[in-house]
Order: structure tokens, then C-alpha cells, then sequence
């Protein structure tokens, strides 16, 4: 870069005024505005704190020196680091037409006329004497963690400078960017060392933040294809494809294995880069005679980029940049005007659906106004609930619907005040149809156990997300919560079953299902219950009845003195006690006391002809779960035992 070559150039500063971010794009025929610097290029110029070599090799000042030298860079297939760690780059870029205006734009935008060039002649030579003094070595990928060692114990600057020439060097064979791109990423497949990871990371950045770099690692994709590639190792929510070129397949790869934010932020930037070009996700079909379908399109493609790009705290990868990027994009499709036109030819549902994903969007605030004002209309009309349950022609797929709807309010971006009201006008309208369609009442009122299938079908209901949240999924809770535990029930679905892994699956089923409507499901079968009367009629009697019940093991006790010998023995296998207060040798009381010494939680339900309020208190103090006076039938008796076991949450098992 020496000043003798720059005045043999003898380039006009306006020679290449693509090379300069402020510049006309129009001076370059050729030139694409999304491909030159965007809105992430700040400045465009060498920063004002530019004022020692070693300035340029920092962060800010390596990026300035990409965007001013893009062309170069690009036509070269080169990134900033290898041209600040190759002489020969270096020289090459010295000997282009269009160096002294680049210098002349630096130099412009430092407002420090003529103060540049006597700095980039340093720079190179400081370059040519670092290289032949610490001469790169050669390196595989296998010896590249211990050479990555050796280079970086020089210290500081030096140590950090002689790696990034190294791996410069290492990667020059390439004759394109891919090339490139799959070196560093055989060298950084073999090690997780962050020092050793770090050069790799930054180039292959500097390769992405390049238009002909992203392009050359994705072969040239089509936009949407592109933007695919780009996301899934973001949002890293799904697997690169199998097709994908190789270069994306292996950088997806890595970057699940060990954190690469730097990667991540620069495949953001090409995000970015990508979305401010005018290519689209859909075109107009022959029958879409204004384009209605492709805008519709166009906006669910925007609405599943946005929700892959959001982390779980909602912001964005890449941050606020990338958010305006997406914000500028559906600026041009929604507004005010638009919004009806977005919806035209769809049902009542599908308007709605499209509405909240337009609301969740980055929008602007004229867009998400009027966005929300107008999916507000639907739900202030007076035919809203008519219309609503029409766009289904099954009773279950009409409950299924109108919960669809309410978490779609419920995950919404209206004030929390107005969501819960619109999630209660949901809520009554399902309890009107589950009321005036007769869902429940054959369940409610039915003399004997209900038909199996009957109750099956509206857990199967509760399972797929039926039921909306408020009075109508409490209806179908105490519904469920009565019929899904009554012996009839449980033999036909659970102790009829073939064989234990289908059992084990029913039960499951049942237990994810109704745990949707907050029911916990008690597998009696698997439970093993202990009875302790001294009167051998009682004892028979509740054994029986949870014998009727399908409880897998009943044992009994004579006595409080052999239950608490029993416990002591595999008190651990026991899911419940059942026990009468007056015996010999140990009451019930004492034997509640010695059980809740070692478990606190045992669900231990007290039998007794004293239900006086003293005698409740003194169970209570030893934390009984339950109590039941005698005389009692088969009927109170398996409410308590559920209503204990309930209480203790077994269900959540």
C-alpha cells in the first residue's frame, strides 16, 4: 500500500463510489442497493479512533475496513482479516484503480484529510516485517489446537495477530468463499477450545456478512430457500434441511454443538442484508386477480420468521435491527387500508387467525392499530358467537374451535384487561353450547355409570385441547373427575387391557388428557393400600370396596401395634392407609403420630364413630388427610379414598 503505487493509479476518488456506503448507488449499473451496506453499516468511514495500526484490527475498525473495501473483497473472494494479515492481499488491493478513492472517503469521513496514508502504509509495513519474522506455520486440522496455543502464547496483540495470519494463510488454497467457509469449519469441528475457536468464528462471519460470501456458501439458493438457511441455525427450532448446501449443513452443525454468538449476530446481519432486497416469499397465481392470496401468504411467511427469530423473552436475534428490518418489510403490506383486503375470501375463522398473526408481528404502530381495532370489530359484532360456531359442522370440532379462539386471545398482544374479557366471552360461550346442546347433562344425570365411550369421548375432547379455560373446562373437570374413577371405567379402559405396556400407555393417555382440564388421574391399579381394623366385618368390608375399585394390593392389619410393624418393613410401598381409631394395643391417633414421623405426606385416612369436633382437631394437629364416620357406604367411602389420594397429588405422577 505504498503511497508511490497509490499516485501510479492515478484513480479519480469518484472512480468507484460503490466501494463508499454513502455513495449513489446509481453510479454502479451493476450494483444492487440491498447488496451494499445497509442499515448496519453506520458511518460508512474508518472511525475517528483509527489513529494506530493496531486500531484496525479491532472490531469496529476491522468492519469499517470490509464495508470500505466490499468490492475488492468481494471480487477477490477475501474477507477483512485476510487482507489485514497478507501482505500479498494487500498489495494486490494497492495496485486497484480505485484505492485512492477509497482512502479519499475514509479520510473524508474522519474529516482528517491526508492523515490516512501515511497509517495504511504502516499497516503494511508492519504486515510484510510480522510475516517474515513469525513465518504462518502449516497445520492440520488435528495439530491446529496445539499450533493455535503456540501462536497465541507470543501474548497480547502478537499472539492474537500470528493466528489470524496463520489460519489467512491456511485458508488461501480456497478459490471461492464456500471453500473457504468449509476449511474453517473443518478446523473448528475438531476442538470446543473458545481460544481456539475464535479466529474461526470471526472469518466465517466476515464470510457471511458478505452478499457474495452467503451467497457463494448457499450456492446461489433462491430467496426463500436462503432465508431458510439463514434462520434454522438462529433459530435452531428445526433440522437443516438434507439438501441444504454443505456449508450451511456444517455451520448448523456447530453451532448446536458449542455457542457461537458471534455467528449468530453476523447470519442476523445477512438476515437483514436478505430482507431489505425486494425478492418475495409468494407471487400472484393466475386466479389471484389483485394479489389478495399472495399478500395473505406473504404475511404468514413474515409471521413464522418473526416467531423463529424471537427468543423466549421475546427479543430478537440480532435485537432491535433485526426487529425494524421485519417491521419495514410489513409496512409495505399493512395498514389501514390493506388490513380488510389481507382477510377477503376467507371464513369467519380463518380471518381471525390471520388477524392475531398479523397482531403479534412487528408492525408499525399505524399497522398494529389498525390491526387490532379491526380484529376487535369481530368480537364487538352482535352475530359474533352465530357466526363463530358455523365455521364447523361436528359438535366437537365446534369446542375445539371456540378454544382455539381463546388462546389465540390469551396469547395476544391486547392490554391484559381487554384479553381476559374477550378470554370470558370465549368461556361463555362454549358453557352456552355445552349447556344448550346437551354435552354434559347425559353424564350428569345418568343413574348407573354412563357408556364407556360416552366419557372416553370427551377426554378425548379435554386431551386435544377442547375445552376453554373459566366455567367450562370446571364443568367438564367435575365431570370427568367423577366418571374417569369409578370402577366400571376403570375396568373396561385400564384392567381390560391386552397386556401391560398397552395398559401403561392407556394410562398415560389419561393422565396427559385429563391433566388438561386440571383432573389428576389416580392408577388404582398400581396402588397398594393398607387396612387396619381390629373388627374383622369393617376390615372385610373396605377391603372390598377397594378391591371393587381395581386397587392393585390390598393389605390388612388387626391391629394399630402389626400396622405400624408393617410399615416399619415397606412403609415405602404403600400409597395410602385406611385405619379405625379405637384399637388395642396402638389407636388409630398413635399410629398416625409414628407414621407422620417418617413420611409427612402418606395419605392417611382415619376411620371413626367419634366425629366430634375434639377429635377432629387432634387428627388435624397430626396432619390426617381424611377422616370418615362410621356408619358409611361402599359410595362415601370411594368419594374419600379419591378425595384423599386427590389431595395428595398422586395424579401428577
Amino acid at each position: 500500500m505504498d503511497s508511490d503505487r497509490q499516485q501510479a493509479a492515478g484513480a479519480d476518488p469518484a472512480a468507484d463510489l460503490s466501494a463508499n456506503p454513502g455513495a449513489n448507488p446509481g453510479a454502479n449499473p451493476g450494483a444492487n442497493p440491498a447488496a451494499n451496506p445497509g442499515p448496519d453499516a453506520g458511518d460508512g468511514g474508518i472511525p475517528a479512533g483509527c489513529r494506530e495500526p493496531a486500531d484496525f484490527y479491532a472490531t469496529v475498525g476491522r468492519d469499517s475496513v470490509g464495508r470500505l473495501c466490499r468490492r475488492f473483497l468481494d471480487e477477490n473472494a477475501l474477507t477483512a482479516t485476510e487482507l489485514l494479515h497478507h501482505p500479498r492481499h494487500q498489495t494486490a488491493l494497492s495496485n486497484t484503480a480505485t484505492f485512492v478513492a477509497i482512502l479519499t472517503q475514509a479520510e473524508r469521513a474522519m474529516d482528517r484529510k491526508g492523515a490516512l496514508t501515511p497509517l495504511v502504509n504502516e499497516v503494511a509495513r508492519l504486515t510484510r516485517e510480522r510475516v517474515k519474522e513469525h513465518p504462518p506455520p502449516e497445520f492440520l486440522p488435528d495439530s491446529y489446537v496445539g499450533t493455535a496455543a503456540e501462536l497465541l502464547s507470543n501474548g497480547g496483540f502478537l499472539g492474537r495477530f500470528l493466528l489470524d495470519a496463520a489460519v489467512t494463510q491456511h485458508i488461501a488454497v480456497g478459490r471461492n468463499f464456500a471453500e473457504k467457509a468449509e476449511a474453517l469449519l473443518t478446523l473448528a469441528e475438531a476442538t470446543e477450545h473458545p481460544d481456539a475457536l475464535a479466529p474461526l468464528e470471526r472469518l466465517l462471519g466476515e464470510i457471511l456478512a458478505s452478499d457474495a460470501g452467503t451467497a457463494s456458501c448457499a450456492r446461489d439458493a433462491p430467496f426463500v430457500t436462503l432465508i431458510d438457511l439463514i434462520v434454522t441455525p438462529i433459530a435452531a427450532d428445526r433440522p437443516m434441511p438434507e439438501d441444504a448446501p454443505p456449508v450451511f449443513r456444517r455451520l448448523d452443525a456447530l453451532m448446536r454443538r458449542v455457542p457461537m454468538p458471534g455467528l449468530r449476530e453476523a447470519l442476523a446481519a445477512a438476515f437483514r442484508r436478505e430482507m431489505a432486497k425486494p425478492a418475495c416469499f409468494t407471487i400472484s397465481s393466475a386466479g389471484d386477480m389483485y394479489g389478495i392470496e399472495a399478500v395473505q401468504r406473504e404475511i404468514l411467511a413474515l409471521s413464522d420468521l418473526s416467531a423463529r427469530l424471537r427468543d423466549r423473552d421475546g427479543s430478537y436475534a440480532g435485537g432491535a435491527r433485526t426487529e425494524a428490518a421485519l417491521q419495514r418489510r410489513t409496512a409495505l403490506l399493512v395498514n389501514e387500508d390493506t388490513v380488510p383486503e389481507i382477510t377477503r375470501g376467507r371464513n369467519f375463522v380463518q380471518k381471525l387467525r390471520i388477524l392475531f398473526v398479523m397482531q403479534k408481528m412487528p408492525l408499525s404502530p399505524t399497522a398494529a392499530k389498525a390491526v387490532t381495532v379491526y380484529l376487535r370489530s369481530f368480537f364487538d359484532s352482535r352475530d359474533f358467537a352465530g357466526r363463530l360456531i358455523d365455521c364447523w359442522k361436528e359438535r366437537n370440532e365446534k369446542l375445539k374451535g371456540l378454544a382455539e379462539v381463546q388462546r389465540m386471545v390469551l396469547a395476544s398482544a391486547f392490554p391484559e384487561e381487554e384479553r381476559d374479557c374477550l378470554a370470558g366471552q370465549m368461556d361463555d360461550i362454549q358453557n352456552a353450547f355445552l349447556r344448550t346442546q346437551r354435552v354434559l347433562a347425559p353424564l350428569i344425570q345418568a343413574k348407573d355409570d354412563p357408556p364407556t365411550d360416552a366419557v372416553l369421548d370427551l377426554v378425548r375432547l379435554a386431551g386435544e385441547g377442547g375445552v376453554c379455560t373459566g366455567k367450562s373446562r370446571l364443568a367438564v373437570a367435575r365431570v370427568l373427575y367423577r366418571h374417569c374413577h369409578r370402577p366400571r371405567f376403570i375396568r373396561h379402559v385400564l384392567l381390560n387391557a391386552p397386556g401391560p405396556k398397552e395398559r401403561a400407555a392407556r394410562t398415560g393417555w389419561l393422565r396427559q388428557s385429563l391433566a388438561m382440564v386440571g383432573v389428576p388421574f389416580i392408577d388404582l391399579a398400581a396402588l397398594r393400600v393398607l387396612v387396619v381394623d381390629d373388627e374383622e366385618g369393617p376390615r372385610t368390608l373396605v377391603a372390598s370396596v377397594l378391591r371393587d375399585l381395581g386397587i392393585g394390593q390390598v393389605d390388612t392389619a388387626a391391629d394399630g401395634q402389626e400396622a405400624l410393624e408393617r410399615f416399619r418393613s415397606d412403609g415405602v410401598g404403600y400409597g395410602l392407609i385406611i385405619c379405625d381409631w379405637m384399637m388395642p394395643r396402638l389407636n388409630g391417633l398413635d399410629l398416625l403420630k409414628r407414621v407422620r414421623e417418617t413420611n409427612s405426606d402418606l395419605p392417611f385416612l382415619m376411620v371413626t364413630a367419634l366425629a366430634t369436633m375434639e377429635a377432629v382437631k387432634k387428627a388435624l394437629a397430626h396432619h390426617v388427610s381424611g377422616y370418615i364416620a362410621k356408619p358409611f357406604t361402599p359410595d362415601q367411602l370411594e368419594e374419600k379414598i379419591f378425595l384423599v389420594l386427590v389431595q395428595k397429588g398422586i395424579g401428577d405422577g
